[in-house]
């Protein structure tokens, strides 16, 4: 999987591509674990066509480290099949979610 990772005036967004599964969701938490600050931590799904529950795991830790970091969290972009899936869990309403 790739993912371009960007830092601007502490910002930190990551765009990963591709299906976020159980294969490739890791070194998107390898990542945001690596991160120690931020004010702001931005996953830009723009170019995420499938998330599994691996996926969504790994969206949940990056909004846990975010409050660790005391940095504000949001997903960015997301295409309508995820956005269906934050829908039915119902991660949607405790996570700033937004669609394209």
């Amino acid at each position: 999987m790739k993912i371009s990772e960007s830092n601007e005036n502490g910002i930190v967004t990551f765009t990963p591509e591709g299906w976020l599964d159980t294969e490739t969701s890791p070194e998107l938490g390898e990542k945001v674990e690596s991160l120690t600050e931020a004010s702001s931590l931005v996953l830009d799904f723009s170019l995420v066509e499938y998330m599994s529950s691996a996926g969504l795991r790994q969206v949940l830790a990056a909004h846990k480290k975010a409050k660790v970091l005391g940095a504000a969290f949001s997903v960015i972009n997301v295409g309508p099949t995820v956005m269906s899936i934050f829908k039915m869990t119902n991660i949607d309403r405790k996570i700033d979610v937004r669609a394209r």
